[in-house]
């Protein structure tokens, strides 16, 4: 109840007076005119202790101190009044970010797993759904607080990468329904009808024998979602023979490897330099971003600039920071970035032919031509594709091999030794 219905309540005669253990109060002029200046001096003490809590947990925010309970995956301190990573709990969380990752997985299938691991919701129910959608969209696993719009540095330890949150953020972004429910089909969402540009889906029927066996068949075929399309189905392993054909016209020879190998190597030598150099020019970047950050702060405090603006490109210069700083890192780790795609790169393609040569592992070949090929048509039982940037030069090279290239101990890439370079005429 309010202190104004306690007053009116008084002058209508619905209450005689107020008495309390230490004080009380008479229903007359002077009686309620005390009780008016206590109920100003109580709202007075509210709004005051409400405003210093909400100072000290910004303050906190800006020193990276999460001010409230910590997230599944962390524990609230309470002797330094930090947070800190669980440490059984935060393998969990992670392993939570790489299943969604996949995109084979769904709010409700980690939810499942939490349950499975023993992690349940402070009521010892299931966790809803929604709330794992939260976690996983939770930029405070990435080492940032996000307080009333604005972004901040935290001091705690993150748990996953920002590569694997961007992952997940991306799945979660083009979120549907998992495809896959009590069947594990390896090339189902590959390729597309070429007649109709339907999905392609898969289905798999028993036949049953006389003699007791019952072998299990799969097919590939039109949705024929968009009309009517006169595509026959395809079995797996005809799809499975054409897409092993196909690795095989990217294969790099093994005589090859050692020497790709040392140029590899020597390409790291040489980045490793430039790292260096790198590094200082992205910490000159980072100082500029520093600058920006502190002057802006400057004209929000001069009212220059609104809250609402000061926020936007608040979050925008934080961001920009929080970039190149992980640039810095890398570089400092890993070296430019190129190398490392090379790197798999080339592994993948001397891994080509084992690949190629595995009859029964579908998944292995299935996994290496969604990165080796896009742009996959279905027609008249025959697949098509397009091979991605890298193997279309191996396939230009390797896919019809002769003996000068294919059985040479050294690709064409590899400058004979003695032999100076062409030179035009004057």
């Amino acid at each position: 109840m309010s202190g104004g219905k306690i007053i009116y309540s008084l002058d209508t005669g619905k209450l005689i007076d107020l008495k309390f253990p230490s004080f009380w109060f008479e229903n007359s002029p002077q009686g309620k005119f005390v009780l008016n200046i206590a109920f100003s001096q109580s709202k007075y003490y509210i709004d005051n202790l409400s405003e210093n809590v909400k100072r000290g947990m910004k303050h906190k925010v800006r020193i990276g101190v999460w001010p409230v309970q910590a997230p599944l995956g962390y524990l609230n301190d309470k002797l330094t009044k930090t947070i800190v990573v669980d440490p059984v709990r935060h393998k969990i969380i992670k392993k939570c970010f790489e299943m969604f990752a996949t995109g084979k997985h769904s709010f409700t299938s980690i939810s499942d797993y939490l349950v499975s691991v023993g992690v349940k919701s402070r009521t010892d129910k299931k966790i809803k759904v929604d709330t794992i959608k939260r976690m996983l969209s939770n930029r405070f696993y990435l080492g940032i607080l996000v307080y009333k719009g604005e972004l901040h540095k935290g001091i705690h330890k993150p748990i996953i990468s920002k590569q694997l949150f961007d992952k997940v953020t991306k799945v979660i972004s083009r979120f549907e329904r998992p495809r896959y429910n009590g069947h594990d089909f390896p090339f189902i969402g590959l390729a597309r009808c070429g007649e109709c540009g339907g999905a392609i889906t898969a289905e798999s029927h028993s036949r049953k024998y006389k003699n007791g066996n019952s072998p299990t068949f799969i097919y590939y075929r039109c949705t024929k979602k968009f009309g009517v399309c006169s595509q026959k189905y395809i079995s797996e392993a005809n799809l499975a023979k054409q897409l092993r054909k196909s690795v095989r016209n990217i294969t790099i020879p093994s005589e090859w490897k050692d020497t790709w190998l040392k140029l590899l190597e020597q390409d790291k030598q040489q980045e490793s330099v430039k790292a260096e150099e790198n590094t200082a020019l992205t910490e000159i970047e980072l100082q500029t971003t520093e600058i920006k950050l502190s002057k802006l702060l400057d004209t929000y405090l001069d009212n220059v600039v609104s809250e609402e603006d000061y926020k936007k490109k608040k979050n925008e210069l934080f961001n920009t920071k929080l970039n190149l700083q992980e640039k810095i890192e890398q570089i400092k780790t890993n070296g430019n970035n190129w190398l490392e795609p090379l790197e798999h790169f080339i592994m993948s393609a001397f891994q080509a032919q084992k690949i190629a040569a595995e009859k029964n592992e579908c998944q292995n070949l299935s996994d290496f031509v969604r990165s080796a090929c896009s742009n996959f048509f279905l027609i008249d039982q025959k697949l098509s594709m397009n091979y991605n940037l890298g193997y279309s030069t191996l396939f230009s090279v390797c896919g019809s091999p002769h003996p000068a290239t294919y059985l040479s101990k050294k690709s064409f890439s590899v400058t004979a030794e003695g032999l100076e370079p062409p030179t035009s005429s004057m």
